[in-house]
Parts: structure tokens; C-alpha cells; sequence
């Protein structure tokens, strides 16, 4: 009988809660979003550790995912902080954690900020822009979690490292939300009934951004209207 791609036994989903635990915990201490491995391996135990390695060594390209490989590349020098992003939903008043793009993204991403908000009067903010090899590993943990410990949901919607334009700045990509707070995550798709989506879909090549996994698209990537790149 095969066996499953990546098994999760009860003591690898200990673990994993750990390692989320420790990163949230390090929050307080640094950005952990543009951390390298050198430092994730002194904040894991052996055992947390050899999970991050299992990760990093899956193949998504045996699962359904035809995209390219962009290799694992170093945190670039020039990284703009995004802070105080802040939305509404549902009446709530919602703070966004503080998102990095490479500086050259940085400038046109205002560009296109600027003439959308002068044309429909909203705005779009970074809700994930670049992010670490590293920091990668862990958000791949964290929809395991989300998703109930199930691997092949995971790995169909959440990128490996090397294989996401989040952590390769020569393909920088950023997701998007309104200031309504859409989309979210239990209603991912919703953006793509906004404004604001069409009006990306019309103006956004003007400002050298591209959606990298439209409709139907060829990639093995479920539809991400949210989800654009330089």
C-alpha cells in the first residue's frame, strides 16, 4: 500500500502547535516574516526542526502544481515596511501586521494605489507581500493547522518554499484586500465580485502588475483573484 505523501502523526502535530506557538511568541522580539533558516533553527527544538526540513523538501510538482521553481533565495537588502494598514469588517476595525516589498514594488504599488483611489475613492492594502524562505515553512504550518491537518488541501493552496513569487523578489507578488476586508479567509473568492478586482483586471498591466493564477489557469493553482505580481 502507497503511503500518503506527508503523514502527520499525533506527535508531529504536537510539535507543529509548538513551532507556531514559539513563532507567534517571537513576534514581540522581531519581524518574524523576513527571518532567515539560521535563525528559525535557534528558536526550534531537533524534533520541531526535522518537520520544517520535511517541509522543505516536498515536491508540489507531485501534486498537481505546474508552476515554476524560483529557488531559495536570500532576503533582499531594500524592503519597504508597510505598518498601520487598518480595514473595516463587519463593523470592526481590523489591523493589518506589518508587510515588507522590495523597494522598486514598493513605488509602483503606490502608483496603482493612488490612481485607483482617484478613480473609485477606495483603496487596496498589502495584506501579504514579501516573505521569507523561512517565514514561508511556517505559513505552510499554519493552513496544516487551519486546514485540519489536511495535506493534500494544504499543499493544492499554500506554495512550498522556492515555489512562491512571495519570496522571490524578481517575481514579487503581493495579495491584496479592500479597506471592506474582502477578501477573507472563508470567502477567498469574494474579491473577485469587487470593484476593485475589475478594476485590476482592466488597469493593473499599466502599472507592470500581472494576476498570476486567473481562472482555469494552466499552473495546477486554484483561482487567487487576490493574488497579484510585478
Amino acid at each position: 500500500m502507497k503511503k500518503p505523501a506527508f503523514q502527520i502523526s499525533k506527535e508531529d502535530i504536537e510539535h507543529i502547535f509548538s513551532i507556531l506557538k514559539k513563532i507567534e511568541k517571537e513576534k514581540i522580539k522581531r519581524e518574524v516574516r523576513i527571518i532567515g533558516f539560521d535563525v528559525l533553527r535557534t528558536l526550534v527544538s531537533s524534533h520541531e526542526w526535522k518537520i520544517i526540513q520535511r517541509v522543505r523538501k516536498i515536491d508540489p510538482r507531485k501534486h498537481g502544481f505546474k508552476g515554476p521553481y524560483f529557488g531559495i533565495e536570500k532576503v533582499p537588502a531594500q524592503l519597504v515596511a508597510i505598518k498601520n494598514q487598518k480595514y473595516t469588517y463587519k463593523k470592526s476595525i481590523k489591523k493589518i501586521e506589518t508587510q515588507y516589498l522590495p523597494r522598486n514594488v514598493y513605488r509602483i504599488y503606490k502608483k496603482l494605489q493612488d490612481a485607483l483611489h482617484r478613480e473609485l475613492g477606495s483603496r487596496l492594502f498589502i495584506e501579504s507581500g514579501y516573505r521569507s524562505p523561512a517565514f514561508q515553512v511556517i505559513l505552510f504550518l499554519h493552513y496544516l493547522q487551519f486546514y485540519g491537518f489536511n495535506f493534500n488541501k494544504t499543499v493544492r493552496r499554500v506554495a512550498v518554499p522556492g515555489y512562491s513569487e512571495h519570496c522571490s523578489p524578481r517575481n514579487q507578488a503581493m495579495d491584496i484586500i479592500t479597506s471592506r476586508g474582502i477578501p477573507s479567509d472563508t470567502k477567498p473568492l469574494d474579491f473577485s465580485k469587487t470593484k476593485e478586482y475589475a478594476w485590476l483586471l482592466e488597469h493593473a498591466h499599466e502599472y507592470g502588475f500581472h494576476q498570476s493564477y486567473p481562472r482555469n489557469n494552466k499552473l495546477g493553482v486554484m483561482f487567487e483573484p487576490w493574488h497579484w505580481r510585478c
